[in-house]
């Protein structure tokens, strides 16, 4: 029997992406998380009603801020096999950004991210994003919802500073409901960055792309895709999770579909 035109579309589109959703069934309650690996921050498993999510935990940042190469060093040789001494030398800059990544996830470049997000507290920041193309040496990209901004933005981390590369359109503010369940979605096709929240484009970009300079004067020479790798595609790293400094938030539902 011959296949229709749909039919083999529909066959070869299902061959060639690959889904990873992230069950945290067997997760311990308390305990860190063992489908992510805490780089930076106070990572657990936490009870959500009758499902259990990943929590950062922002309340010990403050007492934790200055101290974060212990945990770097052990995450950097989990995931790594190495010291990664250019890891610790950022390690300054890097313990003002909670991140976790995931394991099993060595090298994704082409599809989406989607997970659910529920913002549970902070007094400096209310912050939940996804995090995206982790180099070995530290640096990443990361696409976050702001509660205290009511924005969505691209940032890129590279040699121990963190700059914007994006936000969204000024005249809109994302007013969401806090403490309820929202959807954040990646959507990554070669060098195209687009953002939805709770299903509506909130943030689209084009990695390698020459910066424009706004108010404060011409953009920082890091900006340059040609200065910087990470802003340069394709897009090639480990995936995880992203916060800031003192918030605390709910994930669940992570789920990576490569092309």
């Amino acid at each position: 029997m011959k296949l229709t035109a749909a039919l083999l579309l529909s066959t070869l589109c299902v061959a060639s992406a690959a889904e990873r959703k992230v069950d945290l069934r067997a997760e311990q309650v308390g305990k860190p998380p063992a489908t992510f690996e805490p780089m930076v921050g106070t990572w657990l498993v936490a009870k959500d009603g009758p499902d259990k999510v990943i929590m950062v935990d922002g309340r010990p940042w403050v007492a934790s801020k200055d101290n974060p190469t212990k945990l770097l060093l052990q995450s950097a040789r989990k995931l790594y096999g190495t010291t990664n001494e250019e890891l610790m030398d950022n390690a300054k800059q890097f313990a003002y950004y909670p991140v976790a990544v995931l394991k099993g996830v060595e090298d994704f470049s082409n599809g989406t991210i989607a997970m659910k997000f529920k913002t549970v507290g902070g007094d400096a920041d209310r912050c939940s994003g996804i995090l995206f193309n982790v180099k070995p040496n530290g640096d990443w990209l990361a696409v976050r919802y702001n509660d205290t901004e009511n924005n969505v933005a691209l940032w890129e981390f590279h040699n121990g500073i963190r700059r914007n590369v994006k936000f969204s359109d000024r005249s809109t503010k994302f007013m969401l409901e806090r403490s309820a369940w929202h959807d954040m979605k990646l959507d990554l096709y070669g060098p195209s960055v687009k953002v939805f929240l709770d299903g509506k484009l909130a943030l689209e970009y084009t990695l390698g792309s020459t910066p424009v300079g706004g108010r404060r004067g011409p953009p920082h020479e890091d900006l340059f895709p040609a200065n910087n790798p990470v802003l340069r595609p394709p897009v090639a790293g480990k995936v995880g999770l992203w916060s800031k400094t003192d918030s605390t938030s709910y994930f669940k539902d992570y789920v990576v579909t490569t092309r």
